[in-house]
């Protein structure tokens, strides 16, 4: 993997020792070892992994209804249901004959994984990656689409990247290639799910992860869509120095538009989690709510609604690892990518170190990587992205007003502010009169 340009990190790092110099006195900062720099980084990067593969055979098959069952360790379809679907050539068939036989546990068997399966929630942001070490940090939106077009397999992208990339292909580019007017794909999970390496390269820089979001976020995706993966990246840049879940949702609202359908989601999670001491029980008001519109299911990928079950999982879990990736998972929707960002920002919190082994032993395996072999090898392993993401969050700090001294990151103390609300809020469903 390429590293970033030698003569941007010199010109960066005079500019970091002489605003050092100027103003240190004024400035406060807060501190993290970037020995614990690391070990959170992996926590978060592997915390994704251990989400999505846990709920892995679980995604889109409940919609609007709970998962009735815990996973309590890797669990998959029995290979005999998953050969009599496949034979199933119509999608929607193959969901009603799902439907016969996953409500039953005793369709289910423990497995253990022998390598990190090629998951859009991870490969997107490995190209993101790629394209920061290949640009630096001043990357442009049309840079990243640029890659995409040469690197990224089109059959491996779907909704809202899909879209982008169409657009791309006639010549229309960030930010206008997620704009309404040429795509109907805005308010899906895209961006949500796509955004926590932002958040791992800006720790406790929550105004800085959202220019990133603003520039990336706008590639594929539009208002809700944005501020989703905005509010994603600000409980990670907080996670770095923050173990309470409760705290880091209410951070996160701080990041987006307070009139925003998804900042009014966030928000009746929080009242509702107040309420209502089980889970279950929240999620009844929530599907309601965000899962229809018109008396009709929204979008399996809705981030609205996704984006409520990432904060179910957080604010229910209490901070256990099992239990928060586990809730989140049977809440249903898009139940591999919701617990994904729930254990990758616990995974942030805990670190790899403290990440329980049952889950961890993903960080041995290699990773299958079939949408971007260009510019990665088939089997990938994480010590070069996790290394990579390090050194991209180092520079990044060190950009914004931040330094290092003996083995200490210094980051410059940062609250997150809002960007303007550019879309319009979540109606209400009108009252029958």
């Amino acid at each position: 993997m390429k590293k970033i340009i030698p003569v941007i990190m010199t010109v960066a790092f005079l500019l970091c020792v002489f605003s050092f110099q100027v103003s240190a006195q004024e400035i406060q900062y807060r501190q993290i070892s970037l020995e614990d720099y690391q070990n959170k980084v992996a926590g978060g990067w592997i915390g994704q992994a251990i989400g999505v593969l846990h709920g892995q055979w679980t995604e889109g098959k409940w919609q609007g209804k709970i998962v009735p069952f815990d996973l309590e360790d890797w669990y998959r379809i029995s290979p005999e249901v998953e050969e009599k679907a496949r034979a199933v050539k119509d999608w929607q068939e193959r969901r009603k004959f799902y439907q016969k036989y996953i409500n039953d546990k005793e369709n289910w068997i423990i497995y253990t994984p022998e390598e990190m399966s090629d998951q859009d929630d991870l490969y997107i942001e490995f190209m993101f990656l790629h394209s920061i070490l290949k640009y630096g940090l001043d990357v442009t939106g049309k840079e990243i689409a640029e890659d995409w077009v040469s690197y990224l397999d089109p059959n491996r992208i779907w909704c809202a990247n899909k879209g982008a990339y169409q657009n791309f292909l006639k010549g229309i580019w960030p930010p206008m290639s997620s704009h309404p007017r040429n795509t109907p794909w805005g308010d899906a999970i895209d961006f949500q799910i796509e955004a926590d390496l932002f958040g791992l390269i800006s720790p406790g820089l929550p105004r800085v992860s959202n220019a990133w979001g603003d520039k990336v976020g706008h590639v594929m995706n539009y208002g809700d869509g944005v501020y989703a993966g905005m509010a994603v990246a600000a409980m990670y840049t907080e996670s770095f120095f923050e173990k309470n879940p409760r705290k880091l949702a209410e951070y996160s609202l701080k990041a987006i538009p307070e009139e925003s359908g998804y900042a009014k989601m966030v928000r009746e999670v929080l009242d509702l989690h107040q309420r209502y001491p089980n889970w279950q029980d929240a999620w009844k008001k929530l599907e309601p709510k965000w899962g229809k519109k018109n008396g009709k299911l929204v979008s399996g990928v809705d981030v609205r609604i996704n984006g409520a079950y990432i904060y179910i999982g957080l604010l229910y879990g209490e901070g256990d690892f099992w239990k928060s990736m586990n809730i989140s998972m049977r809440c249903g929707r898009d139940s591999d990518c919701n617990p994904s960002n729930v254990t990758g920002i616990l995974g942030t919190v805990l670190g790899i170190d403290n990440i329980p082994e049952k889950w961890s032993m993903l960080k041995d395996l290699p990773i299958d990587n079939q949408a971007i072999k260009d510019i990665y090898p088939a089997k990938l392993n994480w010590k070069d992205i996790i290394d990579n993401t390090v050194e991209a969050g180092k520079w990044n700090v060190l950009q914004n007003g931040g330094y290092i001294e003996k083995g200490i990151m210094y980051i410059p103390y940062q609250t997150p502010t809002s960007t303007p609300l550019e879309q319009t809020v979540w109606e209400e469903p009108a009252e029958k009169k």
